[in-house]
């Protein structure tokens, strides 16, 4: 080598290596070949298994259906590539407040907030489920994350607005337990509720529903994702809706002999008022499905928009007016259901569909990054995300 002169010698480096050292790089390579790096086609989902009411109380395993300290009332286990979805509903009963109703609390509201409160009376016909989402990434004893957090909002929200539970399907058609005779002349505990159809006209004499009060059912949902490799929330979401769909509700009762149970409270001024109470008890034997509107549902779909780099998806023989052409145009890709930390971490434009199988969406959320996105790009989106919520609509009916 003479004086003056530079000998530059290429490295290699093994596919692992230089995934961590320029991941971006890295992905760009594999989609120029047209694979992705876990070898998937750019539009293709991954394959989604589901399992529904495997350690409920309502489950056909006799090691949770026996046992009455299981609180679970509806459950659903999810396997999307490495992700694994836990999902458990639970549930609580509150008394209705009474005095707060809608068309009277109009009346008190000023006149330039009347209007405001009127759109907002359409939301007041549904009820949420309050989740707590734990995403699993390998720390012990420590609080929600913020993802978690943001991931639980999310899906509250996406709950609420949808209008998939009605209040009426938690609203709680009360019975009452009383003591009858049977027809071998003993006496014996009889629950009676006043939707059953087998009621005789002797019955509706003798039972005195509670009418002045009213409960309701507060649906909990937990949900623990194990080995999460890209966004959570869409699987979260489809193990959420699986979960509701195979949900069933105890029945409720209380005694005969606390029906008209009251009780002297002192208030102050020296006045006394009677409020009623009751002892309400749940049915060990007895469950109602859980009545959630199937048009409000839709399934979860994720996408990440990448502008690719022209120069890695060249060939050597090209000639420069062509390297100069897809120089200036540089060309934009769009992936389906984002996977691995290399995607995850590389691609900040997104896209989150959720649908059903025909024309109505539910949620779009569109977060702009380096890359444009086209009318093309939409379009195409939104046609893949239908054709995957009617693949997840079938795996779900399918296990129902």
């Amino acid at each position: 080598m003479s004086d003056g002169t530079v000998e530059i010698i290429p490295i290699t480096f093994p596919y692992e290596l230089e995934a961590h050292i320029t991941p971006d790089i890295s992905l760009q390579k594999h989609l120029s070949l047209g694979l992705r790096p876990d070898l998937r086609k750019p539009e293709e989902f991954r394959s989604v298994n589901s399992v529904n009411n495997l350690v409920s109380r309502y489950s056909d395993n006799e090691k949770f259906s026996s046992t009455t300290t299981n609180n679970i009332l509806g459950s659903n286990v999810l396997k999307c590539g490495n992700t694994t979805i836990l999902t458990t509903i639970t549930g609580s009963i509150v008394e209705e407040n009474q005095t707060t109703d809608e068309d009277d609390l109009l009346h008190t509201l000023e006149e330039e907030s009347i209007e405001k409160e009127r759109q907002r009376k359409q939301i007041y016909k549904y009820l949420p489920v309050y989740p707590q989402v734990e995403i699993q990434r390998g720390q012990k004893f420590r609080g929600p994350s913020l993802e978690d957090m943001t991931t639980s909002y999310k899906l509250y929200e996406n709950i609420l607005h949808s209008g998939i539970i009605n209040k009426e399907a938690l609203r709680i058609k009360c019975g009452v337990r009383i003591n009858c005779v049977n027809e071998q002349g003993k006496e014996e505990l009889k629950i009676i509720y006043p939707d059953e159809n087998n009621l005789s006209s002797t019955d509706l004499q003798n039972v005195q529903f509670p009418e002045k009060k009213r409960w309701s059912y507060i649906l909990y949902a937990k949900i623990v994702v194990l080995g999460c490799t890209g966004p959570a929330f869409d699987h979260c979401w489809n193990s959420l809706i699986y979960a509701l769909q195979s949900t069933r509700l105890p029945r409720a009762f209380i005694d005969e002999r606390g029906v008209n149970l009251k009780m002297n409270i002192r208030t102050h001024g020296r006045s006394v008022t009677i409020r009623e109470t009751y002892d309400l008890l749940c049915d060990s034997t007895k469950s109602i499905k859980l009545n959630i509107n199937d048009s409000a549902i839709g399934f979860s779909s994720n996408f990440g928009i990448l502008s690719m780099d022209p120069v890695l998806s060249m060939d050597d023989d090209e000639d420069d007016e062509k390297i100069k052409q897809n120089v200036e145009a540089p060309n934009a890709i769009l992936l389906a259901d984002l996977d691995t930390s290399m995607e995850e971490e590389n691609i900040r434009s997104t896209m989150c569909i959720i649908r059903n199988d025909s024309e109505s969406l539910k949620h779009v959320n569109l977060s702009g990054g380096d890359a444009k996105i086209s009318l093309e790009i939409l379009k195409k989106a939104l046609l893949l995300s239908k054709l995957r919520s009617k693949d997840l609509s079938a795996v779900g009916s399918s296990k129902n």
